[in-house]
C-alpha cells in the first residue's frame, strides 16, 4: 500500500503526525548544516593561537582565530578585543560570548525533544478516536449485521495513527540524542580551547602586540 493510501486510511489525525515529521526533518537538516559550518573537527588553528598567547601577541592570536569558523575562535576574538580595552574584563567577556555561542548551537534542539514526545501521543489519540468511531458504527448497525472483516479493518485503520506516531518519534528522538551529543562535545571544546589559550598568557593584565 502506498504512503498516500496509508495517510487516507489513517484519517485526518495523520496530518499533524506528518507535519511533526516534516518539522523534525527540517530542524535536523538545519542543525547538521550548522554543526558542519562550525568546523568542529578543525583544530590546527588552536596551536597557533596558543603560541601567540604565550607571547601575548594579540595580533597573531586574532589572526589565527580568523582562519576558522569554530565557535571557540569567536570567543577568543572577543577576549582579544577585551584585552585591548579592558583587560580585567577579558575572562568575563569570553564567558559571555561562549554562552551565546552555545545558545546558538543548541537552538531548536528542544523542538526535536517536543516532537519526539508529542508524535506518539497524537498517534494514540488518533487510534482512540478511530476506535470510538468504529464502535459507534457497529452499535448503530446492530449485532446481527456485524461483519468480522469490517471489525478487523476498522481496528487496523485505527492503529495506523499509533504506528505512524511511533515511526516519527523514534528517529526524532535518535536525532535529538545525536545533536545533543554534538552540542555537549562543542561545550567541552569551548571550555578546553578557551581555557588553554587564556592560561597560556603570561601576563593577563596587559596586552602587547608583537
Amino acid at each position: 500500500m502506498s504512503l498516500g493510501k496509508l495517510l487516507m486510511q489513517g484519517g485526518w489525525m495523520m496530518l499533524p503526525i506528518l507535519l511533526c515529521s516534516l518539522v523534525a526533518l527540517t530542524v535536523f537538516v538545519i542543525k547538521l548544516f550548522e554543526f558542519k559550518k562550525a568546523e568542529l573537527g578543525q583544530k590546527d588553528w588552536v596551536d597557533l593561537a596558543i603560541d601567540a598567547a604565550k607571547s601575548m601577541n594579540l595580533e597573531a592570536l586574532d589572526k589565527s582565530c580568523g582562519c576558522t569558523k569554530h565557535p571557540a575562535a569567536k570567543v577568543l576574538r572577543s577576549m582579544v578585543d577585551a584585552f585591548r580595552s579592558k583587560p580585567e574584563q577579558a575572562a568575563a567577556e569570553a564567558k559571555r560570548v561562549g554562552s551565546l555561542e552555545l545558545q546558538k548551537i543548541e537552538k531548536n534542539l528542544p523542538v526535536l525533544a517536543f516532537l519526539a514526545e508529542i508524535a506518539p501521543l497524537l498517534g494514540l489519540l488518533g487510534t482512540v478516536i478511530g476506535m470510538v468511531d468504529m464502535f459507534i458504527g457497529l452499535q448503530g448497525a446492530g449485532q446481527s449485521n456485524i461483519d468480522i472483516s469490517d471489525l478487523a479493518s476498522g481496528i487496523w485503520k485505527a492503529l495506523l495513527t499509533t504506528a505512524a506516531g511511533l515511526a516519527v518519534a523514534v528517529p526524532t528522538m535518535a536525532a535529538h540524542r545525536f545533536l545533543s551529543g554534538q552540542s555537549d562535545a562543542l561545550r567541552n571544546q569551548l571550555s578546553d580551547i578557551v581555557g588553554r589559550v587564556f592560561y597560556a598568557m603570561p601576563n593577563k593584565s596587559s596586552s602587547t602586540n608583537g
